[in-house]
């Protein structure tokens, strides 16, 4: 029961930290969300890590696992979840980035001969077709500024960038069981990505990063890395079976808060809150053994 509350917890704090990231989202971009809300998780997670976790243990062999993890997410991962923020708009991009576990069941079949039943097939074919309405709808209605059909492209290969993450970061766990190290290191190979990124763009920004950008995302950057622990602390007491359908309830708190703090900036229907419940369905079909 009681990492059940620890998954709905994440699940909050998660989805509100996305909305305050969407309402100051036009005051930068989503290089410097990226780094802040990593530099504020690093400053959370490292000592917490390092208590934890016994340092005579560690093997930098096992290590490389959870550096690779890092590299797709939240490194590559979270770039494109805020760049989607920008091009499909905090409710679709949320709702696509939901369906990570098809892109992980998919890579599982492929690479690692798993099987799934009758029930997880229906949960394939449910997180597709709530994707496949959400891409219409981005079509159909006038979401952010830069939206279009090729808004669509960004959260899917966010999600499968996710996907990839997760398959290793389990493969690394399994070796070597440091939850907390794992995150850390994930955390600490992302912030060398996005610096690489921002020394080596080529791309003429209106401003360099500031004290600005880390006054408007310090906050969300604590809720994110707070969520990811809360995450963590419920898999540990409960079944994965049982946490991963809870934590994905972060796609409906983002619904419900997304139509009440930012009716102004984003359009709101209920066709994509019908496409959110589909995916969220099928996520629970395919979390099913």
């Amino acid at each position: 029961m009681f990492g059940i509350v620890l998954a709905l917890l994440s699940a909050l704090i998660l989805g509100f930290s996305q909305i305050i990231v969407r309402k100051n989202l036009g005051k930068s971009n989503f290089v410097y969300i990226s780094l802040t809300v990593t530099i504020m998780g690093n400053i959370i997670l490292w000592p917490l890590a390092l208590y934890f976790t016994n340092l005579n243990a560690i093997n930098l062999e096992r290590l490389l696992l959870f550096v690779l993890a890092g590299l797709f997410a939240p490194g590559i991962a979270r770039l494109f979840y805020f760049k989607g923020m920008e091009t499909a708009g905090v409710s679709a991009n949320s709702s696509i980035f939901a369906t990570h576990p098809l892109f992980t069941s998919i890579i599982a079949i492929l690479f690692l001969g798993e099987v799934l039943s009758a029930d997880n097939w229906i949960g394939l074919v449910s997180i597709i077709a709530g994707a496949m309405f959400i891409g219409r709808h981005l079509n159909s209605n006038a979401q952010p500024k830069h939206s279009s059909k090729k808004g669509f492209i960004v959260p899917v290969l966010g999600s499968l960038a996710l996907a990839f993450s997760q398959i290793v970061r389990k493969e690394g766990l399994n070796i070597y069981n440091q939850p907390l190290l794992g995150v850390a290191i994930g955390y600490s190979t992302s912030l060398v990505i996005y610096l690489i990124v921002i020394a080596f763009s080529k791309d003429s920004r209106p401003r360099k990063y500031s004290r600005a950008d880390l006054q408007m995302f310090w906050k969300p950057g604590i809720g994110i890395a707070m969520g990811w622990m809360l995450s963590f602390l419920a898999l540990s007491q409960e079944k994965v079976s049982v946490v991963v359908p809870i934590l994905q309830i972060e796609l409906l708190f983002i619904l419900f808060f997304a139509y009440v703090f930012l009716r102004k900036l984003e359009n709101f229907s209920l066709k994509l809150v019908a496409s959110a419940l589909l995916i969220i369905a099928g996520i629970i079909l395919l979390s099913i053994n």
